[in-house]
């Protein structure tokens, strides 16, 4: 069943659930297409030849981050439109859930923060000439030539002390305390509430279509049974007994070094002599100048205002203890609501649309979204 009501300003709606279309896969593909696109090779900047270092470090990277700032741009910019695709609002909100109510309300534009990076100072290179570079050297000449020397040393003893388990270490489970135990009632349905058809009366009660005549749905409540059982109240106590292991020591004679060789090596004989080398050769070096940078920023409107269904408190759940607390929890965030009366007044009213601004919520009324905003429960405070 579907009820519209007029309440207040605007049009409020009590419907059954809908689903609606989901767009997901539509973002994900659009994000996937950019950042492909982003990474083919980049063109080198005006002004001359960029080096290879260059283009692989920070023109990729640089690239990258714009496409992507462009694809979360364009990914909002779809969802705003696919929110908006309809170019009327539905008759009835989708995914209206039954018992509660809607009204239609005023969306505020919807806006995104962009960070875009600009060059202004472009690639460029400096080359500078570096001249050869000579140094006086001294230069040995072989005399005789390395080689090794072997020394036999006999190996070396020591006793040990070995301790070797004869009993491994065991340990059993002694019970001190027996579990104890406890019976209670607990009651359980003996049959289920049910719904049953009987004879009414009156024009609001259901006609049947078959006989004519007028029934009502009457329910008879389920009823219990009491059963006891017995419930665990002390669990049984054990007491572990360890019994240690058994060692016995020996003594035993072990290598300590063993018999080896050891290598000396004797080094070669050198005389020196003086000779002018050239050390460095005489060279032009490429140095890269990386473009610099600028951030700036700027917030891109990727929606109009419009209208959206929005859900509402029912005229039964709008108590004046209820608005009562949301004019100290307006009050609490410093919004003159003219007194905490409990009374939905224009100065309540203004608070209310003033505190939906500030937050970018929809406006033109009292929604649920506010009131869970503001920390209001629905349920009357005990």
């Amino acid at each position: 069943m579907v009820a519209l009501k007029d309440f207040e300003r605007g049009v409020v709606v009590l419907a059954d659930k809908k689903g609606k279309i989901n767009v997901g896969i539509m973002f994900i593909a659009l994000a996937l297409f950019i950042l492909l696109s982003a990474c083919a090779p980049m063109s080198a900047p005006t002004g001359g030849q960029v080096p290879p270092e260059y283009t692989a470090k920070e023109g990729r990277v640089s690239s990258l981050e714009i496409a992507l700032a462009d694809a979360m741009i364009e990914i909002e910019k779809m969802k705003a439109r696919a929110v908006s695709s309809g170019d009327e609002l539905p008759a009835i909100p989708p995914d209206a859930e039954t018992g509660r109510c809607y009204a239609r309300m005023l969306l505020p534009p919807a806006y995104v923060d962009r960070v875009e990076k600009r060059v202004v100072k472009e690639a460029a290179e400096r080359l500078e000439t570096v001249p050869a570079t000579f140094a006086a050297f001294d230069e040995q000449v072989l005399v005789s030539e390395e080689h090794v020397r072997l020394t036999l040393v006999p190996a070396t003893y020591k006793w040990l002390e070995e301790h070797t388990e004869v009993l491994p270490a065991r340990s059993e489970q002694v019970l001190v305390k027996a579990a104890e135990y406890k019976t209670v009632m607990e009651e359980v349905i003996a049959s289920p509430e049910e719904l049953v058809w009987q004879a009414g009366r009156g024009e609001i009660e259901k006609i049947d279509e078959e006989s004519g005549e007028i029934v009502h749905q009457r329910r008879i409540p389920a009823k219990y049974k009491k059963i006891s059982k017995q419930v665990l109240v002390a669990p049984a106590q054990y007491r572990k007994e360890v019994t240690p292991a058994v060692y016995e020591t020996l003594r035993k004679r072990v290598v300590d070094v063993p018999e080896h060789t050891i290598q000396e090596m004797v080094p070669a004989r050198y005389k020196t002599v003086s000779v002018q080398r050239e050390v460095a050769p005489a060279k032009e070096v490429r140095h890269v100048i990386a473009p610099v940078y600028k951030s700036f920023s700027y917030r891109e409107k990727v929606a109009d205002a419009r209208l959206d269904w929005r859900m509402i408190p029912c005229e039964r759940e709008v108590s004046k203890d209820l608005v009562y607390r949301i004019q100290r929890a307006l009050r609490a965030k410093a919004y003159d609501t003219g007194g905490v009366d409990g009374v939905l007044g224009k100065y309540t009213l203004a608070a209310i649309h003033d505190y939906q601004k500030s937050q970018g919520l929809a406006t033109g009324r009292l929604s649920i979204e506010v009131i869970q905003a503001l920390g209001v429960s629905l349920l009357a405070e005990r």
